[in-house]
């Protein structure tokens, strides 16, 4: 339920003429209530066009849209076929009609949920202000001077932020806006409203994170990293697993592996890959704990810790763990 008393649009992939009809209604709501509080306002669509085949293609075919790349004027201009697009939607978008803004409206939307790449924007400001304080995200800063893109756009990446950002930089990044949503890594919407009056600030703020800030989003990001790693490597392997049970896995095989002080990133990925493809408490076993306690304790390597079981301790360890299931 979001803060207007309604519920969520959900999170099917079988997508009907019924689901979207009730996603128009809710945008319909959402935008009375926000008009009837605020007057005037505006809705925006942050589009990570990574998922999305050629969509910079038909943005420029339709006459009178506004929508503007984010990585205008940045050294990834070069690539418009996977840039972020913010666009601009008129209210009429909304309505019951063959209009071409409501037939892209409902593409981007059908295709949105799998993809986790588009953030819904309520705003009281023009496109060219909204446009220009989201630009300042796309690249941020270290102390030392060093730069990094940022891909907030990316539903993924935007939580992580959430985590890592200060009190004030979360609240300047969602100023200009009366909220935003997005969905989680369950296809769930998350809404994030501003509960300050939205304001546009004109200086020249730049994005600076501390070096334990960036270490912290790395570490946030790391998950994903090895889950893509290991759908590419173990192909078939992981064909039962959804990206979201995959995700947990890992994440949990992480958590396993730092009790017996597994940090380096070979060794913790040599660790997370024995859990998913033998079991997921495969270190329950006394001689494997035994011998990744000794490990710890740097008196073998991970790799000699895991290599020193023999195959019929791993298949029990496997039947096991099946027979629990």
């Amino acid at each position: 339920m979001n803060e207007f008393g309604e519920e969520s649009i959900g999170h099917e992939t079988d997508i009907s003429a019924q689901d979207w009809s009730a996603c128009r209604q809710h945008l319909q709501r959402t935008h009375d209530a926000w008009a009837s509080i605020c007057g005037r306002v505006n809705l925006y669509l942050l589009i990570d066009t990574r998922g999305y085949q050629q969509l910079d293609q038909q943005l420029a075919t339709m006459h009178g849209l506004r929508y503007a790349s984010l990585w205008r004027e940045t050294g990834l201009q070069d690539y418009p076929d996977v840039a972020p697009y913010l666009i601009a939607f008129e209210p009429e978008s909304f309505a019951e009609s063959d209009g071409s803004q409501h037939q892209l409206l409902r593409q981007i939307w059908q295709e949105a949920v799998p993809l986790h790449a588009v953030t819904w924007i309520w705003s009281p400001y023009a496109f060219d202000e909204i446009e220009a304080h989201f630009r300042r995200y796309v690249i941020y800063a270290l102390p030392g001077g060093r730069a990094y893109y940022l891909f907030f756009f990316d539903n993924h990446v935007l939580p992580r932020l959430r985590k890592v950002w200060t009190t004030e930089q979360s609240q300047r990044f969602v100023a200009p806006c009366f909220q935003m949503s997005y969905r989680d890594r369950r296809a769930d919407e998350v809404v994030w409203r501003n509960d300050e009056s939205a304001y546009v600030s004109h200086d020249s703020y730049a994005l600076r994170l501390s070096d334990a800030q960036h270490s912290h989003l790395l570490d946030l990001g790391y998950p994903d990293k090895l889950a893509l790693k290991f759908r590419e490597s173990m192909g078939s392997s992981l064909s039962h697993l959804s990206d979201v049970d995959l995700h947990h896995l890992v994440v949990g095989q992480m958590e396993r592996a730092r009790r017996y002080g597994i940090e380096e990133e070979d060794a913790l990925s040599h660790y997370v890959a024995t859990g998913i493809l033998i079991a997921s408490d495969f270190d329950e076993h006394p001689l494997v704990q035994s011998n990744l306690e000794r490990a710890g304790r740097g008196d073998m390597t991970i790799d000699e810790a895991l290599a020193a079981v023999d195959d019929e301790t791993w298949a029990a360890i496997r039947a096991r763990h099946q027979f629990a299931l």
